[in-house]
């Protein structure tokens, strides 16, 4: 290890552990608050209800990842680069087509999301109503710059930031949650305080990081000319390109599980799977936040080629999410079955071993995701590509043949499987770049 190496890695741990701390705190309290919202909602609607919503949630995020290029992954491996060497009009360039690319993406995402909406409503068995139930969830995708914000408040190291809008958007939502369940204003109301939540989660963030550049000086996104763009950070749409490609094709197949389960299993069971996967994503999300504070510092140390650093960060930070994710497994396992009683109602205890396998595929997930950011950092965008398509293909091959005869169980065991391949695949891949010449 060089001298400058070891002079630079405490700041970078402090860094590290300053940011983990604020999303540790956002987590934790959108966890929370998210959960009690998800109560109300399961206590209101029940396991049908909480379906219909489920399958509607999925159809939207469906079209809003599979036609919406986020730019964040690229804005900060080419923006930290940008600020680093004091080129304040390219990071601001970076930034406006980032503006313009999740303007370009919620107006085509929103569009295909309606005009679907009669045709898939009925196949997922929603009822009269179904149409309707799509297309006032599309309509939250048109508007959504919460990738730039994303991207912005990472790089000049204001997570804090993030973190409070995150935090009030979810107070929000469970304000709103608990005046619907008092008022019985059933899916209607609910589906509404989704569409809210959705739009504030879009333009929250965004306005706290135009406020945030103003306050550091920089000039105006709207006076900054895109003309240089690519050639100042070549391979800025292969890496756009290569780090949504893969998020795509697992995002995407895993909405198809409630989307599946509606069609084949009825709303009853889509419903018990929603409740297990939302409820262990708010689990895992007590372990997530260094998976989000890491990946800036990845671009930084690669940049700097300290290979020997990446690698002690990649490793780490991957076992110690690993290890947290596992903890709360155990912790947990053996009382889920009563919390799940206590929180959300007798209908759902049975969803306790659900819950608890799909806490396990969810830690598989988040430890995949950290050494795919550590690929996308080395500029080994392919590599993430071909694990993500062969675990997206393992996984709807699984979904296809286990959902028929165990429900949802057979989406979980899905799940499972996609987690391991990924994060099997992804640790190999590091490995080997790190290992290469």
């Amino acid at each position: 290890m060089s001298a400058r190496a070891g002079q630079n890695r405490h700041p970078v741990l402090r860094r590290i552990l300053r940011n983990s701390s604020w999303v540790l705190a956002a987590r934790t309290a959108g966890a929370l608050l998210g959960l009690v919202s998800l109560a109300l909602m399961a206590r209101a609607l029940g396991p049908a209800g909480l379906g219909l919503v489920a399958a509607a949630q999925a159809y939207t995020r469906i079209a809003g990842r599979l036609l919406r290029l986020e730019p964040w992954q690229s804005v900060i491996k080419f923006g930290a680069a940008a600020l680093e060497s004091g080129a304040e009009e390219r990071f601001l360039r970076l930034l406006k087509f980032s503006v313009l690319a999740d303007l370009a993406g919620g107006l085509l995402a929103g569009s295909a999301a309606l005009a679907a909406a009669a045709l898939v409503a009925p196949w997922l068995n929603l009822g009269p109503e179904g149409p309707q139930f799509l297309a006032l969830l599309a309509a939250g995708l048109f508007i959504n710059l919460h990738a730039s914000a994303l991207a912005v408040l990472r790089l000049l190291d204001r997570f804090d930031l993030l973190a409070k809008a995150d935090v009030a958007v979810a107070a929000a939502r469970l304000g709103l949650s608990a005046a619907a369940y008092a008022a019985g204003l059933g899916i209607w109301g609910f589906l509404l305080i989704l569409l809210l939540e959705s739009l504030a989660n879009g333009l929250l963030a965004f306005v706290l990081a135009l406020r945030l550049l103003r306050r550091r000086g920089f000039g105006r996104l709207r006076a900054v000319p895109l003309a240089g763009l690519r050639a100042e950070n070549p391979g800025l749409l292969r890496l756009m390109w290569e780090a949504n490609i893969t998020v795509i094709l697992r995002q995407t197949v895993q909405r198809l599980d409630v989307l599946l389960l509606s069609a084949l299993g009825g709303a009853a069971a889509a419903g018990s799977f929603h409740l297990a996967r939302q409820v262990a994503e708010a689990a895992v999300k007590f372990v997530r936040p260094l998976n989000q504070a890491v990946y800036p510092e990845f671009a930084r140390i690669w940049a700097a080629g300290d290979r020997a650093g990446l690698r002690r960060l990649s490793y780490g930070a991957c076992g110690v999410l690993a290890a947290a994710g596992l903890a709360l497994v155990l912790a947990l396992a053996p009382h889920m079955a009563v919390l799940l009683n206590l929180f959300f109602g007798a209908e759902f205890a049975a969803a306790a071993g659900l819950v608890t396998l799909q806490m396990a595929a969810a830690v598989l997930l988040l430890a995949g995701l950290m050494l795919g950011n550590a690929l996308l950092s080395m500029g080994e965008g392919r590599a993430l590509v071909r694990i993500s398509l062969l675990a997206s293909v393992l996984f709807l091959a699984a979904l296809i043949l286990l959902v028929p005869g165990l429900a949802a169980m057979g989406a979980v065991l899905a799940h499972l499987l996609m987690g391991t391949v990924l994060a099997g695949g992804t640790l190999l891949a590091v490995r080997r770049r790190l290992r290469a010449p």
